[in-house]
């Protein structure tokens, strides 16, 4: 998954909007935007709920990479992009969630990446320096809740490629957001709620093994 579904999945609620997020609500919402930037052993310096946002985070993309469901969709790629088309899936998914919004939530998607933003501002001093760039440029741009804007989710997989030293198979990104998405949207509405209520039980889950004796 990426950052917008990770972030929703990590939510735990239906989106209803209202005061501050408790501190167990923003150690989930951060851990779903820096839980890619955190790597190896999760430190124990981090504070604990920032540490069990990060579990999840972990948690539901090992999950979402066994899922058969996401499996299949990952094939509707041209076989030219169909090595790195797992990680190019998590960004379409962002897409569909936010096209879908309405769907998912109650809130406006712009009133729930604020509150992903307050809660990664709450974790501020513990951002790590790889992940501090991207996060200020997500804030500063609101990517969150940009993801329904076709330019943006295909600069965001250009990006993949040139990052993985695969510009070449930038023309074959052509079609994907056109001729391909309404397949890819049908699949995503039937995994998403699979990962929902994966993450609903994962969310507990975290917070026991955050606040245990070992970790």
């Amino acid at each position: 998954m990426n950052f917008l579904a990770h972030c929703l999945l990590a939510d735990g609620t239906d989106g209803e909007p209202g005061g501050d997020a408790s501190q167990w609500q923003a150690g989930f919402l951060a851990g779903g935007i820096l839980g890619d930037f955190v790597k190896g052993r999760i430190p124990d310096t981090l504070p604990t709920e920032l540490r069990a946002g990060i579990r999840l985070h972990r948690r539901v993309d090992s999950h979402s990479n066994r899922l058969p469901e996401m499996k299949a969709s990952v094939r509707r790629f041209a076989p030219a992009l169909r090595r790195v088309a797992p990680v190019l899936l998590d960004i379409v998914a962002d897409h569909c969630l936010a096209r879908a919004w309405p769907r998912f939530a109650s809130e406006p998607i712009t009133a729930f990446s604020a509150r992903v933003y307050a809660g990664i501002g709450r974790f501020d001093a513990v951002v790590p320096d790889r992940g501090r760039r991207f996060v200020e440029r997500m804030v500063d741009h609101d990517l969150l809740a940009r993801y329904a804007d076709p330019l943006v989710v295909h600069r965001a997989m250009e990006h993949v490629l040139d990052r993985l030293r695969m510009p070449h198979l930038g023309e074959a990104l052509v079609g994907v957001l056109d001729d391909g998405l309404g397949v890819l949207a049908e699949d995503f509405d039937v995994y998403f709620p699979l990962l929902q209520a994966f993450a609903g039980d994962e969310r507990t889950a975290a917070v026991n093994w955050a606040t245990g004796p070992t970790r």
